[in-house]
């Protein structure tokens, strides 16, 4: 996106912003991203400088790189920090699918940020410091001005992993890996902000145990097993944008149904409810809650079984027949561009055998901050730091804190 100006002032401003770049990049959080923009250029005859900085304020922002790449595939290198499989990172091709009337109102109203995200197809490969390791492709797909919701996708993996048989703090060692397919849609009800949708998933794959740290005697132990499920699901999203929301409402209850009729070698039920809310409770300040809620019936494989998935707590790490949460978030906006947050949560995972009373409240609380990089698509990234009950733990984040 060009900034309009004379040919005689080009020369200057361009020296201006080459200088804003050098000062900006070289951010630990954004030094990625100026190396990658000023790497791939989506057109030759466009100035990169201008594809950097948003006409608007004259700020850092990726979306006319974004949305403007309609030509090929876009190169986004990415960090991993979950605690679980150490620290590591990877690189994702997309390929952002404007719709003609998402595209003709963005080009109309470059003010306005789209309510509608565009369709995302992408291939993604990373591994990480404990030797995990994933590859796959999907696509995310929003159909007939947001009428259709798509997400669909085929991941190869393996992932080296900590089992905790309760909640002590004994680990045992296992490797997963394998092939997950999925395919979910949704359709919303009419005008209304409710969807109905399903999905299907299948997974095969590889299980190896490691007990030589607990039980030094015991040889490693392999298990091949698949899982394969449909969910029926309904939700409810008032949120104003998909990415980053800033208000509204995102909830939903979800049953899915493991058989092996259906390919896999498990018969077992899973049930989920959730909700995040969004509100502006001042001009600057931002409130995000939310609550969520697991459970699943006999016979579930260990790796399919709750766990609490909180900022600061490990994947996997607290496990139960059943989980529940609740987090806050608190925000404030220094300006239209920089946030900084703070916030707390707290859950339980509960076995059948085990009374929800005599099981202990693990709570994790932190602190970051968000950059708004992309305007047009109100896309944040930011960096979080986040304390559990055992470690402290740095996430890199893209879009909004919960998915």
């Amino acid at each position: 996106m060009s900034f309009f100006i004379s040919h005689k002032k080009e020369t200057k401003c361009r020296s201006i912003r080459r200088e804003l770049v050098h000062k900006t990049v070289t951010t630990p959080v954004f030094s990625a991203l100026g190396t990658l923009l000023l790497t791939f250029s989506p057109s030759p005859e466009a100035s990169m400088l201008d594809e950097l900085f948003d006409p608007k304020d004259g700020q850092l922002d990726a979306s006319s790189y974004i949305l403007n790449n309609a030509h090929g595939f876009m190169p986004v290198p990415f960090l991993i920090t979950e605690p679980a499989v150490g620290t590591g990172g990877g690189v994702a091709l997309l390929f952002f699918h404007e719709t003609h009337e998402q595209k003709t109102l963005r080009l109309d109203n470059p003010d306005k940020v789209s309510g509608i995200p565009p369709s995302v197809t992408g291939v993604v490969g990373g591994s990480t410091s404990n030797g995990s390791k994933l590859a796959g492709v999907f696509h995310s797909g929003n159909w007939k001005q947001d009428k259709i919701r798509y997400l669909g996708g085929l991941f190869g993996g393996s992932f080296n992993l900590k089992y905790y048989a309760d909640t002590a703090n004994i680990a045992n060692n296992f490797t997963i890996e394998g092939l997950y397919f999925l395919q979910d849609i949704d359709f919303r009800l009419g005008e209304s902000n409710f969807f109905l949708g399903a999905n299907y998933v299948n997974m095969g794959s590889n299980s190896s145990f490691n007990f030589s740290d607990s039980m030094p005697d015991i040889d490693p132990i392999e298990l091949d097993s698949k899982d394969a499920s449909v969910a029926l699901k309904i939700t409810y999203d008032s949120r104003d944008n998909h990415f980053s929301p800033r208000s509204g409402v995102k909830a939903g209850i979800k049953a899915s149904f493991h058989d092996e009729r259906l390919g896999g070698d498990f018969d077992y039920h899973e049930y989920s409810a959730f909700v995040q809310s969004y509100s502006r409770i001042a001009p600057k300040w931002g409130l995000g809650i939310r609550g969520d809620i697991k459970s699943v019936s006999d016979q579930v494989p260990f790796y399919a079984k709750p766990f609490l998935d909180m900022r600061g707590i490990p994947a996997m790490r607290y496990q139960g027949d059943s989980t529940v949460l609740a987090e806050v978030e608190l925000s404030y906006d220094i300006d239209d561009r920089w946030a900084v947050l703070g916030f707390a949560g707290t859950g339980k995972a509960v076995d059948d055998d085990i009374s929800f009373s005599d099981t202990d409240w693990q709570t994790s609380k932190g602190a970051g901050f968000r950059y708004l990089i992309a305007r047009q698509l109100g896309l944040r990234t930011g960096i979080d730091i986040a304390k559990g009950p055992e470690e402290w733990t740095m996430y890199l984040q893209f879009g909004g804190s919960w998915k």
